[in-house]
C-alpha cells in the first residue's frame, strides 16, 4: 500500500483543507455522460472513476491514497468510495467518479481501521456506516462527524456479529435501517456455522428494534430492489457449493420476512454478488475448488428462482476467482474481470433479453487496475 499522505490532500482538481473533512469545490468544466462508477485494486493500490458502456473511462483521483481494500456504495442518489483498510469514506461526484469529500472514522481500540463496509443515507441526511471490525454502526452527521455509535457486540457470542451491509428503507412502520449480520464463527476460521441475522433499527430514535434470522448464511452483499425488497448474496462457506443455506435471498422490509429464492446448488456455486432487474436476476458464483474458486456469471428467474443459465451453461466463466463487480443498466449487465487484457482490465457488457438470457457484447471498457466493484450512477 502507498504511504498515507500528510497535511493537505489533493484529489485530482479538488483540494481539502488540512485538519478535517470538508466539501471540495468542483471543476468548472462538466463531466461527459457516464453510466457507472467503478473501483479497482490490486490489493496494494487502488483507483476510482466512472465509465460509459460505450467505452469512455475517466479516473477520478490520481494523487491520493485510496487504500488497498475498497468497496462502493450508492444510497439516496449519492455515491461513496469506502477505503475499508484506511477507515476512510470518500463521497463521489458520481457522473465523473471524482472524490469530493473525505471522512476519516475514529480508529478502533487497537489503533486500526474500524473496517467500514457499506454506507446508507437517511432522509435527514445522516450517513450510516456498519463497522465490520468494531461491532458497531456509526451514524455520521451530514458533514461527516460521528454523531452516534450503535453498539452491536451483544448480537454474537464472540462479541462481533460481522456487520456487512446496510440499507435504509421507508417501511409502513416508518424509516428503518436494516443491517445484515454475518455472525461468522471467528475463532474457528470465520466459518458460517451459525445463523445470520438482519437487524432492524428505527432511524429517528437510533434504537435497535429486533433481529430476524435470515434464510441464508454469510450475507456477502445486499442490494435494494423495488418495493422495499432487499436481495442478499449468501455464499455460506466458499469451500462448499451445496449448502442448504447458501444461495440468493429475498428480504421483505415491510414484513421483515426472508426467503431463500434459489440455492447455490441450483446455480452451481457460492453466490458472491447478485443483481436484479424486474423479473430477471444475475449473479456471480464461485466453485468450491480450494485456492481456486473459479467464477461464473449465472442468470435465474427472480420470482421463482428457476435457473436460466447456471454455472454449467454460463455465458462467462473464468479459471479462478476473477469476476468481481456487477451492475445493471436497464436491459444491460456489466461485470468486471480481473484478468488483464491487452488494453487493461475488461468490464464485460451483456444484453439481457426478456427471458433473462445474456448475450455478450464486444469489450469496450478497460480499467487501469483489476476491478473490485461497479455501481450504476444514480440518476
Amino acid at each position: 500500500m502507498r504511504a498515507a499522505r500528510r497535511g493537505c490532500v489533493v484529489l485530482g482538481a479538488f483540494s481539502f483543507g488540512c485538519g478535517g473533512p470538508g466539501r471540495a469545490t468542483p471543476e468548472a468544466a462538466g463531466c461527459p455522460s457516464r453510466d457507472a462508477v467503478w473501483a479497482s485494486s490490486d490489493y496494494s493500490s487502488s483507483a476510482v472513476g466512472a465509465f460509459a458502456l460505450s467505452g469512455a473511462v475517466s479516473t477520478g483521483a490520481a494523487t491520493v491514497d485510496l487504500g488497498a481494500d475498497p468497496v462502493l456504495a450508492v444510497s439516496r442518489g449519492r455515491a461513496f468510495y469506502v477505503a475499508r483498510d484506511l477507515g476512510t469514506i470518500f463521497e463521489l461526484d458520481a457522473p465523473c467518479g471524482r472524490p469530493t469529500s473525505r471522512w476519516t472514522l475514529p480508529r478502533d481500540a487497537r489503533g486500526g481501521s474500524p473496517n467500514p463496509y457499506d454506507v446508507a443515507v437517511a432522509s435527514d441526511g445522516s450517513v450510516w456506516v456498519p463497522l465490520y471490525d468494531a461491532a458497531a454502526v456509526a451514524v455520521l452527521t451530514p458533514q461527516g462527524q460521528v454523531a452516534t455509535r450503535i453498539d452491536l457486540s451483544t448480537f454474537d457470542p464472540d462479541g462481533n456479529p460481522d456487520a456487512s451491509a446496510i440499507s435504509i428503507v421507508d417501511t409502513p412502520a416508518g424509516e428503518k435501517a436494516f443491517v445484515a449480520l454475518e455472525r461468522l464463527d471467528e475463532p474457528n476460521g470465520f466459518s458460517a456455522d451459525r445463523d445470520s441475522w438482519m437487524l432492524r433499527i428505527d432511524v429517528p430514535t437510533r434504537a435497535v428494534e429486533t433481529h430476524v434470522v435470515l434464510a441464508g448464511r454469510n450475507p456477502f452483499q445486499m442490494i435494494a430492489g423495488g418495493g422495499g425488497v432487499l436481495w442478499l448474496a449468501d455464499p455460506g462457506n466458499f469451500d462448499a457449493a451445496d449448502e442448504a443455506f447458501g444461495g440468493v435471498e429475498r428480504f421483505d422490509t415491510a414484513t421483515s420476512t426472508s426467503t431463500l429464492v434459489v440455492t447455490e446448488a441450483a446455480l452451481g456455486g457460492s453466490v458472491d454478488e447478485v443483481g436484479v432487474s424486474g423479473g430477471c436476476a444475475v449473479a456471480i458464483v464461485a466453485d468450491a475448488t480450494a485456492n481456486v474458486n473459479a467464477t461464473s456469471l449465472v442468470t435465474f428467474d427472480a420470482a421463482t428462482g428457476a435457473p436460466i443459465a447456471p454455472a454449467s451453461a454460463s455465458p462467462l466463466s473464468t479459471p479462478g476467482f476473477d469476476l468481481e463487480g456487477l451492475a445493471w443498466f436497464g436491459g444491460e449487465v456489466a461485470v468486471g474481470d480481473r484478468r488483464r487484457a491487452a488494453s487493461g482490465f475488461p468490464v464485460h457488457a451483456f444484453d439481457v433479453d426478456s427471458g433473462c438470457r445474456a448475450t455478450a457484447r464486444p469489450d469496450a471498457v478497460f480499467l487501469p487496475l483489476p476491478p473490485v466493484d461497479l455501481r450504476a450512477i444514480p440518476r
